[in-house]
This record gives structure tokens, C-alpha cells and sequence, in this order.
């Protein structure tokens, strides 16, 4: 056999391999995740192309996250923070425990997106999404990563604590009333929101943990707040 027909053969080989991992993977992640040994998550809302390249080489999605990572770098150096905010997204659906990811798509958000727009209620909006991505998906995935804490409290400090954003005032105003909404009025009812004894207070009990602003039994728990320098 001359080299010519062993490199076709050695080709036909393996992207018979590849074909064979892409559908031995579900099983296989089925068997780990029923032993609790992976930590791999489903691709959603990926294009076609990247959702097939996913499942055909299983294992190496480290390798994806690290090339969209690298567009990602390059986009944030050329300024296209939207552009960025896409390709962050796949790569924590990706690898949702690199936390680096989380923390960086979290500070694009409420930092360098919200400040394009000249509206506070639309800037809140983005400080809100970078919130909520590291409390509601980051913390989710990744709730021994003391990082994660720290930035989500600097963001609660830096752009509502205090005067440093322009429009903090805005800020609070909104978050007052979203909370407002929750506990139906000024001051929170800890005793109602830990046992609620009626249907509106199990509602409202409910709504707090639904939409995500926090469980009302960890009200003590402190947190921690970390200095952030801007990109």
C-alpha cells in the first residue's frame, strides 16, 4: 500500500472514530451523570453548525471554548461588546464552570454595554442582565466560587451603594420598586417569607425565589465586596 492510499485510509479511520464518539457520547453522558461525575451541560441555543461540531467531538469542547474565547479577547479589544456578549454565552453553555467567563460577560454587561446608551432605565436594564447572569446561572453552576460572590457584590456596590455610576439614583429607584413588588410594601416581613401561612404570602415567598432576588432565609448572610478596575 503506497503512503497516497494509507493517509486516505488513515483518514476514513478516524472520521469514522469521530462518528462513533458523536453517538456513544449521549450514553456515556448519561452513565455520568447518573454517577455524578460530569459536569458537562447541554449545548441550547448554539447555531446548527456549532451544536453538530459540539456533539461530533464530545470531549473536545474544552478546545471550542478556548478558540470562541479567543475571538471573544479579540472583540473586547476592538470595542464590540455586543459582538462579545453572543460568543460569552456559548462558551458558558460550553464550559459553565470557567468562571472567568461568567465574571467577564457579567462586567461587559453592566459596565462597558449599559454605559453606550444615554437612558438610565435602558443602562438599568443591562446592569440588571449582569446581575442576574452571575446570580441566577454563574452562582448556579458554580456555588463554591468565592469570585462569583465578591464581583456580584461589587456590582450591587458600585452601582447602587454608591454615587460612583451616574445613574445610581435610577438604579435604586428601580430596585427599590422591584423589591417593593415583592414584599407589597416598604419593609420586608422575614417571618411571612420564611413561614408563610397564607396564599399571597406563599406567593409572594414564591416570587422572591422565582425571580431570582434571593432566598429570604439567606437575608443574614454577608457578603463581600472586592475592588474592580473598568475594562
Amino acid at each position: 500500500m503506497n503512503s497516497r492510499a494509507k493517509k486516505w485510509l488513515l483518514l476514513l479511520l478516524a472520521a469514522l472514530l469521530l462518528t462513533a464518539n458523536g453517538f456513544l457520547l449521549p450514553l456515556l453522558n448519561r452513565q455520568r451523570g447518573a454517577l455524578g461525575i460530569t459536569r458537562l451541560e447541554p449545548l441550547k441555543n448554539a447555531p446548527p453548525m456549532l451544536a453538530l461540531t459540539t456533539q461530533v467531538l464530545g470531549g473536545f469542547r474544552g478546545l471550542i471554548a478556548n478558540a470562541l474565547w479567543i475571538r471573544s479577547s479579540q472583540l473586547q479589544e476592538d470595542g464590540k461588546y455586543f459582538e462579545m456578549v453572543q460568543l460569552a454565552d456559548w462558551i458558558t453553555k460550553l464550559e459553565p464552570h470557567i468562571v472567568t467567563v461568567w465574571q467577564v460577560q457579567a462586567w461587559n454587561m453592566a459596565f462597558n454595554i449599559s454605559v453606550k446608551f444615554p437612558d438610565y432605565e435602558d443602562r438599568w436594564r443591562w446592569v440588571q442582565r449582569g446581575i442576574e447572569l452571575l446570580r441566577d446561572e454563574a452562582l448556579r453552576y458554580n456555588p463554591d466560587q468565592p469570585g462569583l460572590y465578591s464581583d456580584l457584590a461589587w456590582l450591587f456596590q458600585f452601582k447602587m451603594g454608591q454615587n460612583m455610576d451616574d445613574g445610581h439614583v435610577h438604579y435604586k429607584l428601580s430596585w427599590a420598586r422591584d423589591m417593593m413588588n415583592v414584599f407589597d410594601g416598604y419593609r420586608p416581613d422575614f417571618d411571612k417569607l420564611i413561614n408563610p401561612r397564607t396564599d399571597d404570602e406563599r406567593e409572594r415567598a414564591n416570587l422572591l425565589r422565582r425571580t431570582g432576588q434571593g432566598d429570604p432565609q439567606a437575608a443574614d448572610r454577608p457578603s463581600s465586596t472586592r475592588a474592580h478596575q473598568e475594562v
